[in-house]
């Protein structure tokens, strides 16, 4: 064997040798480092720094066969200073294959969490956190913390079980809870905006959620503020879960904000929409902008456009989110301006033909407090309105108008009065199951007719009382034989230029309206 040939030999085994070596202090190094001893309180100070929460942690483990695997259990990260909270974060077991290259640069492939739970405390929890409202610096109230880059990039999260709740500010409210069935984040890291996808289900009104976005960058001064953004689909939510409404609603939208303060955009699909008042489905279409406060569940209105059936609307104001499940204080303004009043009456009155027909516009308020009773006695609404081209339906009912008109022109029995729309005005409050109407006027041809009362929905009880305006006279009214008798009394009506002035009352039912005159006041 020749020198060179020996010497290279030679070098091929001691390079060989040096690479055994380097790899077993690699391999010794790493376990070393992994040592649950040395890796438990790095992975919580690592936490603690870049999420600006305090960081526990139960146990971790440390597995080399048949693949490296690092376990750990009972991760929490608290709000500082405030442990009567629940933990911000909190996860029951975890799990990550990571070998010793992957450790090295700082790289893992897929992480899992079991029973994962986000908690976001309440606003005032929020900004005792360091650095929120201390005036100046990287971290006042409002500011963007800028992070260093991440060290450590996750590619893959996958959480298995997961929730998210928001705590109330109130301890004897109960939170606002979101069961997460699934939920996938990429390229996970403090510093950057976090691509996710999650499907879970919404608590009120309850239906299933499919959303995709980003989330981040972390916020250390307010982890709650950390910006949100993304695309979602509802489907299927029950509205029976709101007390007194009815319906399976389908939606879907844009968000964008931070978890506190989310502004959505969409829109919105109800083909059974429906009201705690007796009436019956119908469809609803709204295409709103709306301000969630993830802090209670609460959204503010800023604006929905929606149609009801044929009728066109807008609303807007809050819905309040109260202790209990599905306890939510309604609280909203609205303007129909292009309505039917068929429409409306549907949502309160169930029969094959509409009670009224015509266009009407009505602003007013709205006010439904929480509460086990029926939708019927917790309702206020209260406004004004305008009905114009108004028929009513039922035959006796404008058979009588039809009669009414006749008389008030003063024409015979065989004489047409003319076609008979009703345009009708007035105040309105409905409450307690009674709509009030203080100064309600209306006109037919050839009368005007101003009533003060009520109808009460259950028993469909009519009671008004007010005065008949008309074109003719008593006399002309009553018309034939009977006129040449009446004829002397024309003076004791006759008032303001018009051809009498009678007071009346509506009595009776829906179905079975009575008109007649108060002779008492006749007399007086």
């Amino acid at each position: 064997m020749s020198l060179r040939r020996l010497f290279t030999r030679r070098l091929l085994i001691w390079i060989a040798a040096v690479s055994v070596a380097t790899v077993i202090v690699l391999v010794a190094a790493t376990a070393w480092m992994l040592r649950p001893a040395w890796l438990a309180p790095r992975i919580t100070a690592l936490l603690s720094s870049r999420l600006n929460l305090e960081t526990t942690i139960d146990d971790v483990a440390i597995a080399l066969w048949p693949r490296p695997r690092i376990s750990g259990s009972g991760l929490r990260m608290r709000v500082p200073g405030r442990p009567d909270l629940p933990p911000f974060i909190s996860i029951e077991h975890f799990w990550l294959d990571a070998g010793p290259l992957a450790l090295w640069r700082q790289r893992v492939d897929t992480v899992h969490l079991d029973g994962l739970k986000i908690a976001v405390p309440p606003s005032e929890a929020r900004s005792k956190l360091p650095g929120v409202g201390s005036g100046g610096g990287p971290e006042t109230a409002g500011a963007t913390v800028n992070l260093s880059d991440s060290k450590v990039i996750v590619d893959h999260l996958v959480t298995h079980g997961a929730e998210l709740l928001f705590v109330p500010r109130r301890p004897d409210r109960l939170p606002l809870t979101f069961r997460i069935h699934e939920l996938r984040l990429d390229a996970l890291g403090f510093d950057r905006p976090i691509p996710f996808y999650t499907r879970l289900t919404n608590p009120v009104p309850k239906g299933l959620v499919e959303s995709r976005g980003t989330f981040g960058p972390w916020r250390r001064d307010d982890p709650a503020k950390t910006p949100v953004a993304g695309e979602y689909t509802l489907t299927d939510a029950d509205l029976s879960t709101i007390n007194g409404i009815g319906g399976i609603l389908q939606s879907s939208g844009k968000y964008e904000g931070a978890l506190t303060q989310i502004s959505t955009v969409g829109e919105a699909e109800t083909k059974d929409f429906s009201l705690d008042l007796g009436g019956k489905p119908v469809p609803l279409h709204t295409r709103f902008h709306t301000i969630v406060d993830g802090t209670d569940g609460s959204t503010r209105l800023e604006r929905v456009d929606a149609k009801l059936r044929n009728s066109s609307f807008s609303t807007w104001g809050n819905i309040t989110n109260l202790s209990g499940p599905g306890r939510h204080s309604i609280d909203l303004e609205f303007d129909i301006n292009k309505g039917r009043i068929e429409d409306l009456l549907a949502l309160s009155i169930d029969s094959p033909a509409p009670l009224l027909t015509g266009d009407v516009t009505v602003q007013g308020k709205l006010l439904l407090p929480p509460g086990p009773t029926k939708v019927r006695k917790r309702l206020t609404v209260a406004g004004k309105f305008a009905l114009a081209r108004g028929q009513f339906t039922d035959s006796k009912v404008q058979d009588k108008l039809r009669e009414l008109s006749r008389r008030s022109q003063g024409k015979g029995q065989d004489e047409d009065p003319g076609r008979v729309l009703t345009s009708m005005t007035g105040r309105f409050t409905l409450q307690n199951g009674a709509l009030t109407l203080p100064d309600l006027s209306f006109q037919v041809p050839g009368a005007a007719v101003n009533l003060d009362g009520r109808y009460v929905i259950d028993g469909e009880i009519i009671d008004f009382r007010g005065t008949l305006t008309m074109q003719a006279t008593v006399s002309q009214a009553v018309g034939g034989f009977k006129s040449i008798f009446i004829k002397p009394f024309d003076r004791l009506f006759r008032k303001k230029g018009a051809g009498a002035v009678v007071p009346i009352k509506i009595t009776g039912t829906r179905k079975e309206p009575k008109m007649g005159i108060e002779m008492g006041k006749v007399l007086k």
